[in-house]
């Protein structure tokens, strides 16, 4: 087994948020420039943004060990995802994710297709609320049929240690109501009920906060939502 002294362990801690850093600059420079496309689409500032389009799939393709043909495929995709004017006001992504308790005070997981286990989630869908998104996820994903009570918490997952996609996740306590565990082969491979101190593994993503805010509202009386502090 590898034993890393104080200072590899710093050092790899300080890489990690360096890194975590500069995805989240280039998110946001990207972002940047694609709004301002869809409010300037002409003239000298239109310039000015396709550069930091350039500039920000260039430093994308560096991050991610990919060569120039990928960063000139990013920035396309940048590119051609720009809309006009209020449409194209480039946002943060939403999702949701259903905390599934049972009676026996056990919290349900899916493995993924990629093989690594997480709570029923999913990005928002136009036109139906927050709320209906967590239940439509569990439905369509496992089979049960929920009931969200309570928002459990809003995270950020920059914050959370995500260097993919921007995402606002609200997490919500849900109450089984009916319906049957039969996991959709689409979207995972299996699913089951966990107790917290005994979840499956390996877990997906980087973010683990969400089990000591789970125990904290099933468990120790926590009512007020959690979310990221400035």
């Amino acid at each position: 087994m590898l034993n890393l002294s104080a200072e590899q362990s710093s050092a790899m801690a300080d890489e990690s948020q360096l890194l975590l850093e500069l995805a989240r600059f280039v998110e946001r420079i990207a972002a940047i420039a694609r709004t301002g496309l869809a409010f300037k689409p002409d003239g000298y500032d239109a310039e000015r943004y396709e550069e930091l389009l350039k500039e920000a799939s260039r430093l994308s393709a560096v991050l991610s060990g990919a060569n120039e043909a990928a960063a000139n495929e990013v920035r396309r995709r940048w590119r051609e995802s720009v809309g006009g004017g209020y449409d194209g006001y480039v946002t943060a992504a939403v999702g949701v994710g259903a905390i599934v308790f049972n009676r026996a005070r056990e919290v349900l997981m899916m493995k993924r297709p990629n093989g690594r286990w997480w709570y029923p989630t999913g990005f928002c869908d136009v036109g139906i609320s927050p709320a209906e998104n967590a239940a439509k996820e569990v439905r369509e994903e496992l089979g049960l049929v929920v009931r969200p009570v309570r928002l459990m918490a809003v995270i950020d997952s920059l914050k959370a240690g995500s260097a993919a996609r921007h995402i606002y996740s609200m997490l919500f306590e849900c109450e089984v109501e009916g319906g049957e565990l039969r996991p959709n082969p689409l979207e995972a491979m299996e699913a089951a009920f966990y107790p917290l101190d005994a979840l499956p593994h390996p877990l997906h993503g980087a973010d683990r906060k969400w089990i000591a805010i789970a125990r904290q509202f099933r468990f120790e009386g926590r009512t007020e939502p959690y979310f990221d502090p400035l």
